[in-house]
């Protein structure tokens, strides 16, 4: 599987991004946009303006020349609600075409609501809700179920509906926007379910809202927002002038607080409609819709976090197979976790030995730092911080120190317990094996009674040195277990 590059033609920017290819887990090696604006205009006028029209064309040239140099085939160019609105899209399309030699597909709302939906549940696979993809020119609505994207609808209330040329807010948007709620039947069917806030404007709102709360990490991907934090939020901003916002002025894009009030309005209308039980917000959208609807029925039921950790280890670690022996070396010691604790335990240990590449004395702070700040995805703010507490462990840090405070943040008190139970026994484990899965052969774990057992195969005492030994001893005494070392006989 080779590069796939998409270009999205929005109403607000033009954006190309790369993935090096086709796998479960997109792994973006380029990534641009710029907010060209296509959508401002067009409801007043009907036409797309013509400095949007150029800025959007040399953007695309650009685009062009950049995907040759880098020799793709893989290509998907599409347009959305201010080229399919516009009575100047055909032409502005055509001369694309000749222009740019960019062949571009503009596609319906039913099919833009669908690719959105496709992008939320290639990060969420367990996603169940309703996922809103707010561009500029409208707000595609869809029903998410695991996998499944069973309904869609597409609604003209996209901020740049409601703005002249000159960003001055003209008709009603409180009313247009309820009413366009009201006409979709099927939203009364989802209400107190998840919602999936999909788009740059509201990614620049959950960014606001990390700023004012101070959240301790800066990764929009699966933040949550309460709904009443959410509908506080939204009062506040959806009412707030143009020359207020510039307090944001260095957090969000100068384009991008033009429209930031309507959006916010938007938002609250649609909270206030759906009263989700949470406000999950998506970093993936269209463009990732589309790299999904092109994999392999077997590809997309992957897991993402498994097979995103797989891949990591493969680039990284000495023996990317050695995750599923771990997990079973040290399953003595978690037998009562849950099912989705023990998803992030095997994460874990397939995670394990990607730091060894590192200095001995920076292995654990470099390791949490690419956790924290890294591309996982199929797992929420609490997984991350689970796994890199663990992870840090694993390779000799000290939950509690300077490094550990964002992750800690993250988890609770029986979470702090559990990674560093999980980070011991690796570490443990990585240290009798030298990171093999063969090397874990010679010696097994067990619980008797009060006592932490490890058990030697005959001929394998050596392998018990002063370093495993003191790992023992700290593991056992971590669970208020006495530490055991028996050696088998011939």
């Amino acid at each position: 599987m080779g590069r796939f590059a998409v270009i999205d033609i929005g109403s607000n920017s033009v954006r190309l991004v790369v993935y090096e290819s086709r796998r479960r887990v997109p792994y973006v090696i380029f990534n641009e946009k710029v907010l060209c604006g296509l959508g401002r205009g067009v409801s007043e006028t009907g036409f797309m303006m013509e400095e949007s029209i150029e800025a959007a064309l040399s953007t695309l040239r650009r685009f062009a020349m950049l995907i040759d140099k880098m020799r793709i085939k893989d290509v998907r160019a599409i347009a959305t609600s201010a080229v399919r609105d516009a009575k100047n899209g055909p032409d502005f399309v055509n001369i694309v075409r000749d222009t740019c030699k960019i062949d571009v597909q503009v596609i319906d709302g039913e099919e833009e609501g669908r690719l959105a939906g496709l992008g939320v549940v290639c990060a969420f696979p367990r996603a169940h809700g309703v996922a809103g993809d707010l561009g500029g020119g409208s707000l595609e609505l869809t029903h998410v179920n695991n996998l499944d994207v069973c309904e869609k609808v597409t609604l003209p209330i996209g901020p740049l509906q409601f703005q002249n040329r000159e960003g001055e807010v003209f008709h009603t948007p409180r009313k247009e926007i309820d009413r366009a709620l009201s006409e979709v039947e099927w939203l009364e069917n989802y209400v107190g379910q998840s919602f999936y806030a999909v788009g740059g404007s509201w990614r620049a709102l959950a960014k606001i809202n990390m700023l004012e709360t101070g959240y301790p990490l800066n990764n929009i991907h699966n933040y949550r927002i309460e709904v009443e934090d959410a509908l506080a939020l939204t009062k506040k901003l959806s009412k707030m002038t143009l020359e207020e916002m510039q307090i944001y002025s260095g957090h969000v894009s100068s384009r991008r607080l033009r429209v930031l009030a309507l959006s916010a309005l938007i938002l609250r209308r649609v909270v206030k409609k759906l009263q989700p039980a949470e406000i999950v917000v998506s970093g993936y959208g269209i463009r990732e819709g589309l790299l999904f609807d092109g994999m392999p029925s077997n590809v997309q039921n992957e897991d993402p976090l498994i097979q995103g950790c797989h891949e990591i280890a493969a680039m990284t670690g000495r023996f990317p197979e050695h995750g599923l022996r771990l997990l079973n070396w040290i399953e003595p010691l978690f037998e009562d976790e849950s099912p989705d604790d023990k998803r992030l335990r095997l994460a874990i240990c397939m995670l394990s030995d990607v730091g060894w590449r590192g200095h001995p004395e920076y292995r654990a702070e470099k390791v949490i730092s690419e956790i924290m700040y890294g591309r996982l995805i199929g797992i929420d703010h609490r997984g991350v911080g689970l796994i890199g507490l663990a992870l840090y462990v694993c390779y000799g840090g000290t939950i509690g120190d300077n490094n550990t405070s964002i992750c800690m943040s993250l988890v609770s008190e029986e979470d702090l317990l559990y990674a560093k139970r999980l980070g011991l026994a690796l570490r443990l484990a990585q240290r009798i094996s030298a990171g093999t899965a063969r090397g874990l052969n010679a010696a097994g774990l067990e619980i008797n009674g009060d006592s932490l057992v490890l058990n030697m195969q005959p001929g394998k005492a050596d392998l018990v040195n002063e370093v495993v030994r003191r790992r023992f001893d700290k593991l056992a005494a971590e669970i208020n277990l006495q530490p055991v070392v028996s050696v088998e006989k011939d």
